[in-house]
């Protein structure tokens, strides 16, 4: 099933991931690991620090710092999304073309990513509010 998602991405057709979709993504998770990821972007998924004060898991509001033409968040702007997760992925040189946007919980990690036609987001659009996430699905499906 790897090797058949991988193919589908590489074509550049249509997919959207949402929280663990946008982890799969990467080279590696050290969740229950570390285990391989599908290997499309290059990064280490891992766990939030807990040792700044921040409580693991991130459960809650935030709001997205949007790095560049997202697509699928143009119209969400500056409202605040929602998150469950105790695992990120954490923006580099080696894979800053794929981040539309990041987020910060005692840190910076990806809140979504975007090339092409593949679009992911580690936060939940469907617990985000009906108008959030009928913005992003209308985006994307047409």
């Amino acid at each position: 099933m790897a090797e058949a998602l991988c193919t589908y991405i590489e074509n550049d057709r249509p997919f959207l991931g949402i929280c663990l979709g946008l982890q799969l993504l990467f080279d590696s998770s050290e969740e229950n690991g570390p285990v391989n990821g599908l290997g499309l972007i290059p990064g280490v998924v891992g766990r939030f620090n807990s040792l700044n004060g921040f409580r693991v898991p991130h459960i809650g509001w935030n709001a997205l710092q949007i790095a560049k033409d997202s697509e699928i968040l143009d119209d969400i702007g500056d409202r605040h999304v929602y998150f469950v997760h105790s695992y990120r992925a954490m923006p580099s040189n080696d894979n800053k073309e794929w981040v539309s946007s990041t987020c910060n919980y005692g840190d910076d990690f990806i809140a979504s990513i975007r090339r092409g036609n593949v679009h992911a987001v580690q936060f939940h659009p469907e617990k985000s509010g009906g108008k959030i996430f009928v913005l992003l699905m209308l985006v994307f499906l047409y």
